[in-house]
């Protein structure tokens, strides 16, 4: 913390030496000044200044031994007064809380009585209990500070510790107690300037503690007693990411825009940052969508304009933690449902199949082993053709002849066949046949 302070203090007071610095041709100077307070009363604190010499391209620190510095430090104790290669310090001592300004001024030491080159004034604060402030750690988060204390995880030990700010080794020989309290129901004691809890539940913790330092050395006889402090900080816990749910439809059409749900298992607020590609990626170095919400549940609408297989990448990430997720899903290139398609297909082939059977039974059905044979009959029924005769006249029989034909049956018979063979009714031709 002092070097950190002491950083700022540098570069506020350059930009303040900057205003009020004077030029001497092509040469500017800048006065910087510091302290390492705030101190507690009674102890000591140093006061370093230094002077640096810009030109158009250069910056250096001058020799102090070339300037001369003043000093304006009342009501404060000068205890020790030096001079180093690149800056000028004092020591100051002070019984009494408050703050307390400290002027400086250089001049060249040739010429004491001239105008300054340049000028700076500080202030040093002077507490009246200890100094000092709480850190709060854990083992697997590297940096969990921010402005109004700390963002630690749930169900982890969180290490708490107090460093105490003595510059001139004060404390150097008391002894401390610290008295912790860690949240409305628990308060620790211990001798030791570092204590572990573990918080289970969510929200903001504010941490207490109360030290006192007792001051037995001979040395600081006017300070015999015990000095105190109070010191506090903010504690924010969340629970760690532990996994992300991610909701996509089964099947989505190309040209549509789709909803994909997701819900993140950690404490709000969550940076999200969600990509669509055809593989799934880490995310790492790649350029996604970022969103923070302040809940645990966020929809995803994406359009999709072409098919095809997808991959939905999605990284969640609070103060403590991050988790990276993947969804595939599909899309058709039709809004209709597959389904649809399989069914006219199996129709088609069904009957193309059907087709084919019918085809071969009928081909087999007329097969040339199976042909049947139909003999018609061609009757001429024509008037009587010139070559066949004409029928003899007739001719009565006597009745006489009645009686006496059984003497002449043979000549009726040989009369008959013939009357038949001359008879063109009878007479057929020869019969036709045709093949079915």
């Amino acid at each position: 913390m002092a070097s950190s302070s002491c950083t700022l203090v540098i570069l506020r007071l350059l930009l303040l030496a900057a205003a009020v610095s004077s030029i001497s041709g092509y040469e500017s100077y800048f006065l910087m000044v510091s302290s390492d307070g705030p101190i507690t009363s009674g102890a000591q604190a140093t006061v370093n200044a230094s002077l640096l010499i810009a030109n158009d391209s250069t910056t250096l620190i001058a020799d102090p031994g070339l300037y001369h510095f003043h000093w304006i430090y009342t009501p404060l104790l000068p205890i020790h007064h030096s001079q180093k290669n690149s800056s000028a310090s004092i020591t100051l001592q002070c019984e009494s809380p408050g703050y307390y300004p400290i002027s400086v001024w250089v001049t060249e030491r040739r010429c004491s009585a001239c105008e300054p080159i340049a000028r700076n004034t500080t202030e040093l604060q002077v507490t009246r209990g200890i100094v000092g402030h709480l850190t709060a750690s854990q083992d697997d988060i590297n940096d969990a500070r921010w402005r109004d204390g700390y963002f630690l995880a749930t169900n982890r030990s969180v290490t708490l510790s107090f460093l105490i700010h003595d510059p001139s080794n004060f404390f150097k020989s008391a002894t401390f107690t610290y008295k912790w309290i860690l949240d409305n129901r628990t308060t620790v004691f211990t001798t030791d300037p570092i204590v572990h809890h573990n918080y289970s539940s969510e929200g903001k913790y504010r941490i207490s503690l109360h030290v006192t330092a007792h001051l037995h050395d001979a040395e600081y006889q006017r300070h015999s007693g015990k000095k105190t402090g109070n010191v506090t900080v903010m504690l924010t816990l969340q629970d760690v990411i532990s996994n992300i749910s991610i909701a996509v439809p089964g099947e989505a059409s190309a040209g549509q825009t789709v909803n994909m749900s997701l819900h993140i298992l950690g404490s709000p607020p969550l940076t999200v940052c969600w990509l669509i590609k055809s593989d799934c990626v880490s995310l790492d170095g790649e350029d996604c969508h970022p969103v923070v919400i302040q809940d645990t549940t966020s929809v995803i609408r994406h359009h999709f304009r072409s098919a095809g297989r997808y991959c939905l990448s999605v990284k969640a990430q609070n103060e403590v933690s991050e988790l990276l997720g993947h969804q595939s899903l599909s899309v058709t290139s039709t809004g209709v449902h597959p389904v649809w398609f399989v069914f006219p297909c199996c129709t088609f082939i069904a009957i193309a199949i059907g087709f084919i059977f019918y085809t071969l039974f009928k081909a087999g059905s007329h097969s040339p082993h199976q042909k049947s044979l139909v003999e018609v009959a061609d009757f001429d029924f024509s008037p009587v053709s010139e070559k066949y005769e004409a029928l003899p006249e007739y001719q009565e029989i006597p009745r006489r002849s009645l009686c006496c034909s059984h003497c002449t049956a043979d000549s009726t018979a040989e009369d008959g066949e013939q009357s038949r063979e001359t008879q063109p009714l009878l007479h057929a031709p020869p019969t036709r046949s045709y093949t079915l």
